[in-house]
């Protein structure tokens, strides 16, 4: 026979509510601040200055064991022309692609420039001095992107090439140097993955200019006020523009480094920020004092080309006015704009490579 089993009935209390989800939560925060205790610690172990304190020399110092100004820059420039074929054909790809997308200096932009030159020239103006001036405008204004043609549109597609050229010149420069042999289409194919990262290394870099572009505004509009007419108050005013300008300057001298290692594989801009931030500690000025000689040495690149190119333009179209609409000048300035970008890419990586490996040598004979 099946006996059945009567269930008693218990009446179930409520429990009482536990300590362990406070216990979890108070775990949680704890572990955060100790994590973020850890990351403050390491960040004062490779930083060594303190603020409102005077670092001592033996605590900053850092050795840069690099080649010279100019054997690095010869360096760079025997590496390019190994590889001309390679950097030629970026620059021409482009070049072409910029034209297609109409973001150049118009013709008519620079004829009106030029015009304004000559008349400065008539009114007693030197020949040299116009064509210096007609040099800077061309220049400025590819680098500002004014005078070009085309809307915003145009002007995003043309910010867009140009890092795509930085990445792709920084791709191929390093597939080269390790042994490999890449064409000029691996590196557009293969380069863009970090561009989105590069621009918000770009955006950090701009947010970093800020207060120079604030002192050069301000610097500008007292003069054009007439305030600075009396001397004392001129350079007073000169000096702080001059302090707040090499402070952005200086400021910004690790985000240049960042701007390469953002282009390794599964790196962060922060990460790379901090990165380069760690390598120029301690020797941010010998650093900073590399890239305006890279500055510098684009700078003569340009007029080199440029003034030469002015010069035959103006003669040409004095012979043959039917030329007038030939954008010789323009045309000359979109490549120079290019081989800008790819000089200072592989400048700049390879003066990276530089310093990464005298670190690495010196951490390798303790």
């Amino acid at each position: 026979m099946a006996v059945k089993s009567n269930k008693k009935q218990v009446d179930k209390k409520p429990k009482k509510p536990s300590n362990n989800r406070k216990f979890t939560i108070w775990r949680s925060v704890k572990r955060d601040f100790s994590k973020l205790s850890q990351q403050r610690r390491s960040f004062l172990n490779r930083r060594p200055h303190r603020s409102f304190r005077l670092t001592r020399r033996r605590d900053y110092r850092r050795s840069l064991n690099i080649p010279g100004y100019w054997s690095l820059t010869s360096e760079v420039w025997r590496f390019i022309w190994r590889n001309k074929k390679i950097f030629l054909a970026l620059i021409a790809t482009m070049s072409i692609l910029t034209l297609v997308l109409s973001n150049v200096m118009s013709q008519d932009t620079y004829q009106q420039l030029r015009d304004t030159m000559q008349k400065a020239e008539d009114g007693g103006l030197g020949g040299v001095y116009s064509t210096v001036a007609l040099f800077s405008g061309v220049m400025v204004s590819y680098i500002s992107g004014s005078g070009t043609e085309g809307g915003n549109l145009q002007q995003a597609a043309g910010i867009f090439l140009g890092l795509l050229t930085w990445l792709s010149s920084v791709w191929l420069t390093r597939a080269i140097m390790i042994g490999e042999k890449p064409k000029m289409r691996d590196g557009l194919y293969n380069a863009g993955t970090p561009i989105i990262a590069l621009i918000v290394i770009i955006g950090i870099f701009i947010f970093q200019m800020v207060p120079a572009a604030i002192a050069v505004i301000i610097y500008s509009a007292l003069n054009n006020s007439g305030i600075l007419n009396q001397t004392p108050i001129l350079m007073a005013a000169g000096g702080a523009a001059i302090l707040i300008v090499s402070m952005s300057v200086y400021w910004a001298t690790s985000t240049v480094f960042a701007m390469i290692i953002i282009t390794l594989p599964g790196m962060y801009p922060l990460h790379a920020l901090r990165l380069s931030g760690d390598i120029v500690t301690g020797r941010r000025v010998r650093i900073l004092l590399r890239f305006i000689w890279a500055v510098v040495m684009t700078i003569l690149l340009w007029a080199i080309i440029l003034i030469p190119t002015i010069l035959f333009d103006g003669v040409l179209k004095g012979w043959f006015n039917d030329i007038n609409w030939l954008p010789i000048v323009p045309t000359v300035g979109l490549i120079l704009m290019y081989a800008s970008i790819i000089l200072m890419s592989v400048y700049v990586y390879m003066f990276y490579r530089k310093v990464v490996e005298s670190d690495s040598k010196k951490s390798k004979s303790r």
